[in-house]
């Protein structure tokens, strides 16, 4: 059996938008249910149809200059309009739980001096932990909105190991960007070689966010050398904020 048998069809675009109606009226009653007034409004950044978006989730556990630095790359090297940090509640793929959430927004707001960078926590008010799940909500919300999933190489090393990854890139363009000691795993990972046809080159990077989905782009970019796990392993990143 070769690898693409080893994952079920896709859906089709008309059973994710219904995934994703189904998710946005289960969110409001279970928020409504347990009196969850931060979860009833989402609270989202501005866009307005037509606007490409790029979308970069992660725990920002902290945030700090590298996820800036890749940012601004991002918005100058795929074409991006704006660009939203999602600040998840968690990470599924991980065993350990983050800083809390609302310790993560205020450093990410703090740091973030952009004018097309906007911060969000929508994950934690829609109550989606998957990117999958949260591209519908996103994409019901937002209707006319052209997203980008942005990531760096390690994670599309890993990316068959997310749920739902193929439904990701047969929804929105995903830009890559790589990271040092991460490109050639990346370029070899079952996402890529299954996907190898829908992949466009660097030199054409500015095209991605007005591509149809699957298109993905992967870009070598200088990177700055910092990471939250060493921030958190220096002590520049304990407990909850001070009062």
């Amino acid at each position: 059996m070769g690898v693409r048998g080893q994952w079920p069809a896709r859906p089709s675009p008309s059973e994710i938008m219904a995934k994703a109606r189904w998710h946005l009226l289960f969110s409001l009653y279970t928020a409504r249910a347990s009196g969850n007034e931060r979860a009833m409004t989402y609270a989202l950044p501005h866009a307005r149809p037509g606007q490409v978006i790029g979308l970069l989730g992660g725990s920002f556990d902290p945030p700090h200059a590298g996820h800036l630095h890749i940012s601004r790359e991002a918005l100058k090297r795929f074409g991006l309009d704006r660009l939203w940090w999602l600040v998840s509640p968690g990470n599924p793929l991980k065993t350990a739980g983050p800083a809390p959430l609302d310790q993560r927004m205020t450093a990410a707001r703090a740091l973030v001096d952009h004018p097309r960078i906007a911060i969000t926590d929508i994950e934690a008010r829609t109550g989606t932990r998957h990117t999958a799940a949260t591209l519908r909500v996103l994409r019901a919300l937002c209707p006319g909105v052209r997203f980008v999933w942005l990531m760096g190489a390690d994670n599309l090393a890993q990316f068959h190991l997310w749920q739902d990854w193929r439904e990701i890139l047969d929804t929105v363009p995903v830009g890559v960007l790589a990271r040092p000691g991460q490109r050639i795993s990346a370029r070899l990972s079952p996402a890529a070689r299954i996907y190898a046809r829908a992949r466009i080159p660097a030199r054409d990077s500015q095209a991605l966010g007005h591509a149809n989905a699957p298109a993905w782009c992967f870009l070598n970019v200088p990177m700055m050398d910092i990471s939250s796990t060493r921030l958190r392993a220096g002590g520049a990143w304990v407990g909850p904020l001070q009062t």
